[in-house]
C-alpha cells in the first residue's frame, strides 16, 4: 500500500477517527505532552498531527505550536477542532522549516507511517535547535480487549494488503536502534499501558473500524461480504468483554549539542 492510498484513507474517514478514536488515545497524547515538557517559551512542532490532539494539548501548556499532516482531510477536522492553531499541510520527509527552529519535535503514533524513515529522521534532527528533543509514541506489544478479537474478525474478511512499520516500533530495543543509527544521542523509551472499557459492543465494533485503513479495507468488499464481517463481529462481540488495555512505548531522543 503506498503512501499515497493511506494519506487517502486518512482524507475520507478523518471525521470518524476524531469521534471514536480520539478519546481512547487522550492517555497517550498527555504523555507525549508531558515527556516534550510543553510549556511558554518551548517551541513545538507536532509531525502527523492528525486530528490536532497534541498539538491542542500542547498548546494549552503554553508551548508556541505548529502542527502538519500529510491529509487535508485530518487537518480540516484539526482546525475545526482548534481554529486557532498554525496547522500546516506538509510532508515528514520535507519539513518546510528553518534549521534549529524547534525545541522539540513530537509525532503521536505517526512514526509507523513514514515512508522514508532515514529522510525523515534526518529533518527531525535539522529542524531540531542542539540538544533538542524528539518525543515520539508508538503501540506497544501485548494489550487486550474486543478490538483485537474485532480486527482479526475484519483480517479474515479484508486482509491488510500491506503492514505499517510498526514491528519496528512496538520493540523498544529495534525503535532505540532506529534512532541511534539517525543520529540521536541520550534515546530512552519507556512502556505504559491505559484501560478503558466500551460503551457497549457497537461502540467496539465502531473503534475498529474507525482506523482509515480499516475504513479503506471494508469500502472495497462487496455489500454482501462486508455485511457478514459485521454479522460476525457483533455476534462474536455479543460475548466478549468490553475492557481494554492498549501499551505504548514512548521514545525520547535528543538532538546532540548543547
Amino acid at each position: 500500500m503506498s503512501s499515497g492510498v493511506w494519506q487517502d484513507s486518512y482524507d475520507r474517514h478523518a471525521a470518524g477517527y476524531a469521534n471514536h478514536l480520539d478519546a481512547t488515545l487522550a492517555g497517550p497524547v498527555e504523555r507525549v505532552v508531558e515527556l516534550a515538557e510543553a510549556r511558554p517559551g518551548v517551541r513545538l512542532l507536532d509531525i502527523g498531527t492528525g486530528t490536532g490532539t497534541i498539538a491542542r494539548t500542547a498548546a494549552a501548556r503554553g508551548a508556541s505550536v505548529v502542527g502538519i499532516d500529510a491529509s487535508a482531510g485530518m487537518l480540516e477536522v484539526a482546525r475545526r477542532l482548534s481554529p486557532v492553531l498554525d496547522l500546516r499541510l506538509a510532508d515528514a520527509s520535507s519539513l518546510p522549516f528553518d534549521d534549529g527552529a524547534f525545541d522539540v519535535v513530537t509525532c503521536g503514533l505517526t512514526i509507523s507511517h513514514v515512508t522514508d524513515r532515514e529522510k525523515a529522521l534526518r529533518e527531525v534532527l535539522r529542524v531540531l535547535r542542539h540538544g533538542g528533543n524528539l518525543v515520539a509514541s508508538a503501540w506497544a506489544e501485548g494489550g487486550s480487549g474486543p478490538t483485537r478479537t474485532a480486527s482479526r474478525i475484519l483480517d479474515r474478511y479484508a486482509p491488510p494488503e500491506d503492514s505499517l512499520d510498526e514491528k519496528t516500533w512496538t520493540i523498544g530495543r529495534r525503535g532505540s536502534d532506529v534512532l541511534r543509527e539517525a543520529g540521536f544521542t541520550g534515546v530512552s523509551v519507556q512502556t505504559q499501558s491505559f484501560s478503558g472499557e466500551f460503551a457497549d459492543a457497537e461502540d467496539a465494533l465502531a473503534w475498529v473500524v474507525a482506523w482509515p485503513l480499516a475504513a479503506a479495507r471494508l469500502a472495497r468488499l462487496d455489500p454482501r461480504r462486508r455485511e457478514r464481517f459485521f454479522s460476525r463481529a457483533r455476534e462474536v462481540l455479543a460475548t466478549t468483554s468490553l475492557s481494554w488495555s492498549f501499551p505504548f512505548n514512548f521514545y525520547v531522543a535528543h538532538r546532540p549539542g548543547t
